[in-house]
């Protein structure tokens, strides 16, 4: 019989060690995820000039497609905390911006339709897009495989384009009667946005065997965003400044466990910052020229797809 219970005793002390090597090691490891991966983008952003009477008179659209790179990190911590941060890198790739205005003695209304002036830039470039944030979180389990973590964070979208070239058709002595071409290679605008942004969101996962499915939803406002438009040919500057931009973005992804520690994943994420009007400062070849109360107005989209993996320690 003492036997039989210094036999349980081992085993039981045994167990014991087991488990608690088990749980240490579960604490431990897998509390930091790294991710690397590539990708693709669709940006569009709309750029406008309103008259005092909150007319549209301009109207710049450029858009880009373009590769990207995706770096993020994630830790847990106390077992259900988490913070992360992720990144979002552009290159070149093909970029084109219009330009429609409505203005002068033929204009004959304010529709879509209805410019007197358009020019098409399709030498565009890229010259930078760069899509941040880092967030602070709780997970929340909803049972044996489904977990919410609710958290929020901030966020800074920045992106620059520069147009080259192209050509035009202006209404000057008659409605739509100038057409002609800049000159190869010539700088005509350069146009910046930046978005500040405070966020908060929801990201629910889910465990189907191998697979980790996730979807993601966030909304928030920006804080102090802003623009600068080049008019390089006029030497103009104009500096916009906005209030609050409401945004919001919808993400999903879902990874394929290859071993312990890696797993392969494919995302998918769309950023909207809508249509705002701003305080517009207008410089001429550096000097202060003047303001504009609510002259100016911008939005932007963007839709990334990306693979990668993402490995975990």
């Amino acid at each position: 019989m003492l036997a039989l219970f210094s036999l349980a005793g081992a085993t039981t002390a045994q167990a014991a060690d087991q488990l608690s090597s088990e749980t240490v090691y579960e604490s431990a490891d897998k509390s930091i995820t790294v991710l690397g991966g590539i990708g693709y983008t669709w940006l569009r952003s709309n750029e406008l000039v309103y008259d005092d009477n909150a007319n549209r008179i301009s109207q710049l659209i450029w858009k880009t497609q373009a590769p990207v790179a995706t770096l993020g990190a994630k830790a847990v911590f106390a077992d259900v905390w988490t913070a992360s941060a992720n990144a979002v890198i552009g290159f070149s790739g093909r970029s084109d911006m219009k330009d429609y205005d409505w203005t002068g003695r033929w204009l004959s209304g304010w529709g879509d339709d209805d410019w007197t002036h358009r020019s098409i830039h399709p030498d565009t470039n890229l010259d930078r897009y760069i899509n941040l944030d880092v967030a602070l979180g709780r997970n929340f389990a909803v049972n044996g495989t489904i977990t919410v973590n609710l958290h929020g964070g901030f966020k800074y979208t920045n992106v620059k384009w520069t147009a080259y070239g192209g050509s035009h058709i202006y209404s000057k002595k008659g409605y739509r009667d100038d057409i002609d071409t800049f000159p190869d290679g010539e700088r005509g605008i350069t146009f910046e946005q930046r978005y500040p942004t405070l966020f908060i969101g929801a990201e629910a996962t889910t465990l189907v065997d191998d697979w980790t499915l996730s979807g993601l939803l966030r909304g928030g406002f920006t804080v102090n965003a802003s623009d600068t438009d080049h008019h390089w040919i006029r030497k103009l500057r104009f500096e916009d400044e906005y209030g609050t931009v409401p945004f919001v973005s919808v993400g999903g992804s879902a990874s394929y466990q290859w071993n312990e520690r890696t797993s392969l994943f494919l995302a998918g994420n769309f950023d909207k910052y809508f249509r705002t009007s701003g305080d517009t400062t207008e410089y001429e070849k550096g000097v202060l020229n003047a303001k504009y109360k609510d002259g100016a107005g911008m939005d932007f989209v963007s839709a990334t797809v990306s693979v990668g993996a993402k490995i975990s320690f």
